[in-house]
């Protein structure tokens, strides 16, 4: 069986798939988002699948938007796709310019407001604040007044672009002051928390730097072209037409198969922005997610003629049932391939004839086995119509030691690469 798997790939250990070199660069330095891959992987898959100007370059899970607003910048049309609504957000206020002295104005305005600040809605409800049954909280209650005074003027700002990029930047400065940070899955309490005393001072100083650097950056160059970015389960939109015209190319990455439940590693964000406003609400998000997690009862999967390895990895994990960390992993996995067999065949149907599809993808452990989670995609993908052209080797990512795979000490990361039509040479 060949999955032209390429160690020697030729992005291997370039920084591809990684968010952190984009730290510093324009617009993508508005928020941190640890999940990202590098602009550098758009502008490689750019060059090497001959998009022109004219052709339409898609993201069916474009997360903070890396794609879209590299493809903004090099004045390529595109579409981003994101069920998560914060993520949404974030994206599309990237791609968002304004008047820069109306910028100012309402800058000296929000920093009046957040010094006086208002009772936050989210003081005494679940973590978000200092009760006295918890031990630990998400935020000191000056940091959510703080932002609460300047969210109320944001509502306020008559201009749509000023107003959504004075509340990520709001956003922006409250995660920087919140006594948790993201760690793999889930949210960890930093070392000595309770001594740092963050407070509205550090919440204002926040909130000056973030919107100094966005100053900077509206006042350089315009977009050439701005992409259209959707919110919503990206199976529903590519079902009904949502993309319009054909792709030439999709760069993207799903969810990795590690039981992260990014909404809830988001919920902090979903709250604040009053993009969701309980419990109800943030299991229903949950629902429209790809089932890479374990946290909400989805719907059971029926589909498993999904290859060789994939058949050889269910066996193992059903014979291996007393190694896992839960009884639904085996289910999960089959869900999560059986997610991944449906968009890759709606994307064929919106792919043009001379189209491509990169897909970046981490392997996974479960019972002390990696699931070769990129050459099973191979499958799925040729199964699903598509042409597999290569599967690059990233890089190695070190695991994080668990009781349930104490031998696997790294996983693979990928980049699977499919073309619409058989090929002789690709680059």
């Amino acid at each position: 069986m060949n999955h032209k798997l390429n160690n020697e790939f030729s992005l291997k250990n370039g920084g591809y798939s990684s968010f952190e070199d984009s730290t510093s660069l324009p617009r993508h330095r508005w928020y941190y988002y640890k999940e990202g891959f590098s602009p550098n992987l758009v502008e490689a898959a750019l060059t090497r699948s001959n998009v022109s100007k004219n052709d339409l370059i898609v993201d069916p899970f474009n997360g903070s938007g890396t794609t879209t607003l590299t493809c903004s910048m090099k004045g390529f049309q595109s579409i981003g796709i994101e069920v998560n609504p914060f993520t949404s957000f974030l994206s599309d206020v990237k791609l968002s310019s304004a008047n820069f002295h109306d910028l100012l104005k309402w800058k000296g305005k929000l920093l009046k407001a957040s010094e006086k600040g208002s009772p936050s809605d989210l003081l005494g409800y679940s973590t978000f604040s200092k009760r006295k049954e918890l031990e630990k909280w998400l935020f000191n209650d000056s940091v959510l007044n703080s932002f609460e005074g300047g969210w109320r003027l944001a509502e306020s700002i008559p201009s749509h672009n000023i107003r959504k990029i004075i509340k990520l930047a709001l956003i922006s400065s409250a995660m920087q002051n919140c006594n948790a940070k993201r760690d793999g899955k889930c949210l960890r309490y930093k070392e000595n928390w309770w001594q740092r005393k963050l407070n509205k001072n550090s919440f204002i100083d926040s909130l000056l730097e973030n919107m100094s650097q966005i100053e900077e950056d509206i006042q350089a160059k315009p977009f050439v072209k701005k992409a259209k970015i959707l919110t919503g389960d990206c199976r529903e939109i590519l079902s009904k037409n949502g993309t319009g015209n054909l792709f030439k190319l999709c760069v993207t990455s799903p969810p990795y198969l590690n039981t992260f439940d990014y909404t809830d590693i988001y919920r902090p964000e979903l709250f604040l922005g009053k993009f969701i406003k309980g419990g109800k609400e943030l299991q229903n998000l949950r629902l429209k997610t790809i089932r890479s997690h374990i946290q909400v009862k989805w719907k059971k999967p029926t589909l498993n003629d999904f290859g060789l390895l994939y058949q050889q990895t269910v066996n193992f994990l059903n014979d291996n049932q007393d190694r896992l960390m839960h009884k639904n992993i085996t289910l999960m996995v089959q869900a999560y391939f059986e997610d991944m067999y449906n968009i890759l065949k709606l994307l064929k149907g919106k792919a043009s004839q001379n189209a491509y599809l990169w897909l970046v993808v981490s392997n996974s452990a479960y019972a002390g086995l990696e699931l070769p989670v990129d050459l099973i995609i191979g499958d799925i993908g040729a199964k699903a119509g598509w042409y597999l052209m290569e599967i690059g080797v990233l890089r190695h990512i070190k695991k994080r030691k668990t009781r349930y795979s104490t031998n696997v000490k790294e996983l693979r990361e990928s980049v699977i690469i499919f073309s619409n039509k058989k090929f002789t040479r690709y680059y």
